[in-house]
């Protein structure tokens, strides 16, 4: 699959495990009839990093163990629950590691206006710019609670386009939606909440992240969605719309990904 995919999604872009966000609520498209139920993945095992707190991520309970790698501000990781001389072990790059336990904090469930993923939802996205190459034009996200060939990921949205495939997973908190690709180990803050155009912070990839708007209406085959929340995160802007999540996807103006189904 072209780097379309990986990128795109990859940002949301550019772009959460025991009592999870669950309500009653109708799509905001026009093609919804029905109300459906909405979910996204429970809190138990997310984590948020403390606000200006160098963390460092280790591949021993040790500090005189090997450094992996450092995690940047405004960004989440998974715990395993199991912790060990002031270590927590979480799930990283489809292995497991370790951070200080001291440096991380249970966050609460988003209870206001949702825009992760339905987790009861299967998504079917296209992809514009793969249009005549020999790349797949769309691919589908379903939630998967596990992955029998590697069972350090667990609850991640399954993306495939046969015969690639890659993962990523959403944590919808008080703070704002995280998002992470499953090969970082890490989730950064892809929207904060409360949303606000007068808001910026350090979003994924280090870059400075902005709501430029809370009431765009997109319209694809998927129907038509209003008071859809457009984030610019460098030359990218996602849209995510309300109890539904990730619709669209545009980098220098031109649309890199689409919501279809």
């Amino acid at each position: 699959m072209k780097n379309y995919q990986k990128n795109s999604v990859k940002l949301l872009t550019i772009m959460a495990l025991s009592l999870s966000t669950f309500a009653f609520t109708s799509i905001n498209s026009s093609a919804a009839t029905k109300k459906v139920t909405y979910k996204s993945t429970s809190l138990k095992y997310f984590r948020e990093i403390k606000p200006g707190l160098n963390t460092i991520v280790y591949s021993k309970p040790s500090l005189k163990s090997e450094k992996m790698s450092k995690i940047p501000a405004n960004s989440g990781v998974v715990v395993t629950g199991q912790t060990s001389k002031g270590f927590s072990k979480i799930r990283f790059q489809f292995g497991y590691a370790y951070v200080k336990t001291a440096n991380l904090m249970t966050t609460t469930k988003n209870t206001g206006t949702k825009y992760a993923r339905n987790i009861h939802q299967k998504y079917h996205y296209d992809l514009p710019l793969n249009a005549g190459s020999g790349f797949a034009r769309t691919f589908y996200a379903k939630y998967t609670t596990t992955y029998k060939h590697i069972p350090a990921v667990k609850d991640f949205w399954h993306l495939t386009s046969s015969p690639d495939q890659s993962s990523e997973a959403e944590y919808d908190t008080k703070k704002g939606l995280y998002v992470g690709d499953m090969e970082d180990g890490y989730l950064s803050l892809a929207l904060k909440y409360p949303v606000s155009t007068k808001n910026s912070w350090v979003g994924p990839y280090g870059n400075k992240t902005k709501v430029i708007s809370k009431k765009n209406t997109v319209k694809t085959t998927a129907g038509t969605f209003k008071n859809v929340v457009s984030v610019k995160n460098g030359k990218t802007v996602s849209y995510f719309a309300p109890n539904k999540g990730l619709i669209q996807v545009k980098e220098n103006n031109k649309t890199v990904l689409k919501l279809i189904k």
